[in-house]
């Protein structure tokens, strides 16, 4: 999948979050490809540990790691880097497909310096590097609280949203699989399996799920069935519909298999959902 942008209006955005918490960051898109950052060079600390290729390759893994993780639970997700420092990933969506990721981190998080600091050098034992020089940036480093950090993130998921919406980040899809999406959001209520889709489309099975890899970033069954609980996330929010029914519009109307499905995609029962997001 590619992402249309001006790198003016991200380095912006990167350079006012900078200016507000001394924070690096980063845009990724969907194949982990760097599309801007703020500041362009790591910390001082970071430089250091990645002065030894082996450690470098060990730092590309955890954020690697981390994106596959945001991938995977479509949410944010903060975590402890090998070198001891937190980070946060926050997915860039366009409806139920994540085609990008905001970074931003490099920052320490603790009770105790001294604890952390002993985890760190058993973490880095192996590596070559001015141990002294680490532990004096280490030491400059300003611990920040787990209260701040989650505001952080908070204010990168709504920038996330901001990039989309603003069309700061605009995904170009391939044309059939424009025409899929279209015609899966048309025929919500019918049958959507993948031989229907091919018959209609005049495709291969093979060709339809590598075109749903590419485009929608997952499998076919999966995109089709994450897009019904958006719908019905959507009805269940804004309307009075009974639950069955709402079943019904998107296209899977056994109740209880319905309300497997909503609950492993929305982590809650439909009428928990209801109940927690309705309109006031």
């Amino acid at each position: 999948m590619s992402l249309l942008f001006n790198p003016a209006d991200l380095k912006e955005l990167l350079h006012n979050f900078y200016t507000l918490t001394k924070i690096r960051t980063v845009i990724f898109d969907d194949s982990f490809h760097e599309l801007a950052a703020h500041p362009t060079r790591h910390s001082t600390y970071c430089h250091i540990i990645r002065s030894d290729p082996r450690a470098e390759s060990k730092c590309i893994t955890c954020d690697q790691t981390a994106i596959m993780h945001c991938k995977k639970e479509q949410s944010m997700y903060t975590y402890q880097c090998h070198a001891g420092l937190t980070e946060t990933v926050v997915p860039i969506k366009a409806d139920n497909l994540v085609i990008g990721y905001i970074m931003f981190g490099q920052m320490l998080q603790t009770d105790s310096r001294e604890d952390l600091w002993q985890t760190i050098c058993t973490n880095l034992s192996s590596y070559h590097m001015d141990k002294e020089a680490l532990y004096s940036a280490y030491l400059r480093k300003k611990s920040i609280s787990k209260d701040i950090i989650a505001a952080y993130a908070k204010t990168m998921e709504m920038s996330a949203s901001y990039l989309y919406l603003s069309r700061k980040l605009v995904l170009k899809k391939d044309p059939l699989a424009q025409e899929i999406d279209t015609y899966i959001t048309e025929h919500i209520r019918e049958d959507l399996s993948v031989p229907v889709l091919c018959n209609h489309f005049r495709i291969s099975k093979s060709f339809l799920y590598k075109l749903s890899e590419q485009s929608f970033g997952m499998g076919i069954a999966e995109y089709i069935r994450k897009t019904r609980v958006q719908l019905a996330k959507k009805l269940l929010g804004d309307s009075k519909m009974p639950v069955f029914e709402i079943a019904n519009q998107i296209g899977i109307p056994d109740y209880n298999y319905f309300t497997k499905v909503f609950k492993r995609e929305a982590g809650l029962l439909p009428t928990t959902y209801r109940k927690e997001y309705s309109m006031r």
